[in-house]
């Protein structure tokens, strides 16, 4: 299949290139973070120019770090990433792409969300890692972490398996998160982080999972957690039934679901509330629903090969997906759900051991 491709950017070695010179700084332009989890580092796109305009090493122990997921404060300038391997979660400069502190949390810090006014990070633990002598209660953990020294603040054993999905409400008084084996989800209070006795307010995905949370029912499998921009609904994508369900954040009741495709993965709404958006990793596809009337429109292409992250622009108009099979970012167009630009990130041999495995998606005008 002949591809359309409005720009290509290879490298045939497998390692990045430096920006081009050709390259407005002084123009303002959106930009792109992705996390490549199987190089350990950061891409840095030009959206507009579907551009890849840096790279950023975030090889911390020199181990295999798989920087995972990334988070913009644009107030305070900087940046987060997780590193899913080695347990940190670090902070860059924005401006410069300068790793300015790091903290060491444990076993496969996974999703973030962040406060930015207060300076407040939220960190989803995924699974334990025994390998580092990491077991049992700690792949139920969610801690609160002071962004600007980069310490604990507290931490809430929400009682169920391995919590990924994090979504803060727009007021930031309540972390909502989903557990990926239990089939539940919780609306943590923020100022109870550190209280020992604390049990968040629970929540089934579906009236087909057991009450206890404790119990791993492995139904519905959920992946990640957005608001509305109203902040009055909660999307849930479920990898385990091809859905992403939609429930009350006033009292967490279940008002409706979509089935998007194989695998839902990451999400993503509209600023407008009017379409939502999702990868879906075993289908190989980007689906965008209208919210109003269900009607779908997809999106693929020949190298999107376990599509992962997703992020809109600001002005709703166009999409980047990280592909993370195929080694490839995608530039999209909303309104024709098509390809506007391309960077690809494969070596020219395709050697399997050496990809990058773009995952997280961040977005910024800058």
């Amino acid at each position: 299949m002949k591809r359309k491709i409005i720009l290509l950017v290879a490298i045939a070695t497998g390692i990045f290139s430096s920006c081009s010179d050709d390259n407005d700084t002084d123009q303002e332009f959106t930009k792109a973070y992705v996390t490549l989890q199987g190089s350990d580092k950061i891409a840095v796109i030009d959206v507009d120019r579907a551009k890849l305009i840096a790279e950023v090493d975030v090889n911390f122990i020199n181990t295999g770090d798989r920087p995972h997921y990334v988070v913009i404060d644009e107030i305070h300038r900087n940046w987060y990433v997780t590193l899913i391997s080695s347990g940190y979660v670090c902070k860059f400069d924005l401006d410069t792409d300068e790793l300015l502190d790091s903290i060491f949390i444990g076993s496969q810090p996974a999703l973030m969300d962040i406060d930015r006014e207060n300076q407040i990070l939220y960190v989803s633990r995924f699974m334990p890692m025994p390998s580092m002598g990491m077991e049992g209660s700690e792949s139920q953990l969610v801690h609160k972490i002071n962004a600007s020294t980069m310490t604990i603040l507290g931490t809430v054993d929400v009682g169920a398996s391995s919590p990924h999905g994090i979504a803060l409400s727009r007021d930031g008084t309540t972390l909502w998160v989903a557990s990926n084996e239990a089939s539940h989800f919780f609306a943590i209070e923020t100022t109870r982080f550190g209280e020992s006795d604390y049990q968040p307010q629970n929540f089934r995905l579906g009236s087909d999972v057991p009450y206890n949370y404790e119990i791993n029912d492995n139904t519905y499998n959920a992946l990640e957690l957005v608001l509305s921009q109203t902040g009055s609904e909660l999307f849930v994508s479920c990898s385990g039934t091809g859905q992403v369900r939609i429930f009350d954040t006033s009292n967490g009741d279940s008002l409706k679901y979509y089935s998007t495709g194989m695998m839902p993965w990451h999400i993503a709404v509209s600023n407008d509330d009017k379409y939502l958006y999702t990868t879906n990793r075993m289908s190989n596809n980007v689906v965008q629903t209208n919210l109003t009337n269900g009607v779908a429109k997809t999106f693929t292409a020949e190298d999107l090969v376990m599509p992962h992250g997703l992020a809109l622009t600001a002005d709703n108009s166009k999409l980047v997906v990280s592909s993370s099979m195929g080694d490839v970012l995608y530039i999209v167009d909303t309104e024709s759900m098509t390809m506007t630009g391309m960077i690809l990130l494969m070596n020219s041999s395709m050697d399997m051991d050496n990809m990058h495995m773009p995952t997280g998606v961040a977005i910024i005008q800058d």
